[in-house]
């Protein structure tokens, strides 16, 4: 294993109905929040108006921005930010899917520490700016697939150069996740599978990218991987299941937490890869992910068939005992999968034209760099003819 270092510091409050705790949870941080979510018109309306009716009870004054966009635009978190210090808020309160919680995490710290939030993102041989500190978040997630609502991380996406990114910082934990199945079972089946397949991505991702060995963090990957998969199953014959919607909250959180790669933290190329399919076309990300991990696990299964073979075999009934065929056959188990819950998907499927490709290869590139020129940090650096040849296969 490698040295690490991992804490939890968010306070996991679940259960039935505990969106009504959110003022009283509120008032532990700050005198005036902001609530942070999408547009109004939705699915959410009631929702929002009982968070604001919570706040009100507990004599919290509040604004409410309406408006993040699934791939939150730095442009309106810039928007949310100039509001944010007009009225004098000192707390966010993040109500919606991880879109809405990662544009919070930027609204908090980008209020404290100054600039704009496309400035702390990672885009290419740029020095990010580092932030200070952070305004307290309170979470309150409508979907589970990013465990945004846990950890610190953040994409971002920058509407006028089509560019997406992330970052990452220890200020930006938010206080308090609120985790309510009451709020998890209005989704609809699309944005369930979307999902599903969001937090698998997380999963393996470490998984299939680390040299290191951990024993401890594999088992409870694996029992992750399961409990989604089950769940997953369940959950799409059932939207309104609340006990189900429970087991994947918690595989949300904990898939993206830390605790799921200890001892063998590796790198996310997958993520990279599919960051232009949601950057330049406006993709739910799971959805992109879906396109993207068949065929990233078909042509780099000979990197650690190792790794893919024991994740192959713990989790998708793989028999075979040589590792590299093993391997081999982790790719079509997971089609499989994702075709009998009916989520599979290819780029013709969401419309994304061939002629696109090399673009999106020269992006992944560029804004993420490996370690040797034209590529992204991988289990070994991923070529951008790979990258090109991962986009032919999604056709």
């Amino acid at each position: 294993m490698t040295p690490f270092q991992w804490n939890f510091p968010t306070k996991l409050t679940y259960g039935e109905g505990r969106i009504s705790e959110a003022g009283a949870i509120a008032k532990e941080y700050g005198k005036k929040a902001m609530i942070a979510t999408y547009a109004r018109g939705g699915f959410l309306d009631p929702i929002i108006d009982k968070v604001e009716s919570s706040l009100k009870a507990a004599g919290i004054d509040f604004v409410t921005f309406t408006g993040i966009e699934p791939n939150p635009r730095s442009q309106t978190i810039d928007k949310a930010i100039e509001q944010f210090k007009a009225e004098g808020c000192d707390m966010v309160i993040a109500l919606g899917g991880g879109s809405v919680i990662d544009g919070s995490k930027y609204i908090a710290a980008t209020s404290f520490s100054g600039g704009g939030c496309w400035d702390y993102v990672v885009l290419g041989d740029r020095k990010p700016r580092e932030y200070t500190g952070a305004y307290p978040i309170i979470s309150i997630p409508t979907v589970s697939a990013s465990g945004s609502e846990c950890n610190a991380g953040g994409v971002l996406t920058n509407s006028e150069t089509k560019e997406k990114s992330f970052s990452r910082s220890e200020y930006r934990f938010p206080k308090v996740a609120i985790v309510d199945p009451d709020l998890l079972t209005s989704l609809p089946m699309g944005v369930t599978k979307d999902s599903c397949v969001d937090i698998f991505s997380h999963l393996i991702e470490h998984y299939l990218s680390s040299h290191a060995e951990s024993e401890f963090a594999d088992r409870i990957t694996e029992a992750m991987i399961l409990t989604l998969k089950d769940n997953f199953d369940l959950i799409i014959n059932n939207l309104e299941d609340k006990e189900v919607r429970g087991q994947l909250a918690l595989c949300s959180i904990f898939g993206w937490s830390g605790i799921q790669a200890l001892g063998r933290t590796g790198c996310i190329p997958m993520h990279s890869v599919e960051m232009p399919l949601s950057a330049i076309y406006d993709l739910p990300h799971g959805r992109g992910m879906t396109i993207v991990i068949p065929p990233y696990l078909e042509l780099m299964a000979d990197t650690l068939p190792h790794r893919w073979a024991k994740l192959a075999r713990r989790c998708f009934g793989v028999t075979e005992s040589d590792d590299l065929k093993a391997a081999k056959m982790l790719s079509g188990k997971v089609v499989e999968w994702l075709k009998s819950t009916d989520s599979y998907l290819t780029l013709s499927d969401v419309n994304i034209p061939s002629d696109q490709i090399e673009k999106m290869a020269d992006d992944v590139v560029r804004m993420f760099k490996g370690p040797e020129p034209d590529t992204t940090p991988g289990p070994r650096p991923v070529t951008k003819a790979e990258i090109v040849k991962i986009f032919e296969m999604c056709k």
